[in-house]
């Protein structure tokens, strides 16, 4: 009894754990998100670049920051590192995607929807590469 009463504790605590693994990736990736559109908006202010690189510093942004995310699920799930990447990716582009869309009021998808969806996918899936093989 106490045996059965114990693992159903250690699964809770674990679901808990790998919820909270999951959410601290998310909240990593837009940590990073932040961190490089103020740094771009800096740069923007005192500096003489262009607002036409936007589009190309929102992509790499995309990539970088959902490889964190898919880094961080796939190193606390520890296996399957491509699809914890891709669903990392995927989770990442949707919440962005509502977040502008909240932001603008235009909830449209477009071609530069779909391209930002893949370019996520493609980052997750380094990012769960690497995070499922580390050391």
């Amino acid at each position: 009894m106490k045996q059965e009463y114990r693992k159903k504790t250690e699964s809770k605590v674990e679901q808990r754990n790998t919820a909270l693994c999951l959410v601290r990736g998310m909240a990593v990736a837009f940590a990073i998100t932040c961190i490089i559109f103020i740094g771009f908006g800096i740069l923007l202010t005192y500096t003489d670049i262009s607002e036409e690189r936007l589009p190309l510093i929102s992509m790499v942004c995309t990539a970088i920051s959902s490889a964190a995310a898919g880094y961080d699920w796939a190193a606390c799930m520890r296996k399957r590192g491509i699809l914890w990447g891709m669903a990392a990716g995927a989770v990442y582009t949707i919440l962005l995607y509502f977040i502008i869309s909240f932001a603008s009021g235009d909830f449209a998808l477009s071609l530069s929807a779909a391209m930002t969806l893949l370019v996520a996918l493609a980052g997750g899936v380094v990012g769960g590469i690497l995070g499922v093989n580390r050391k």
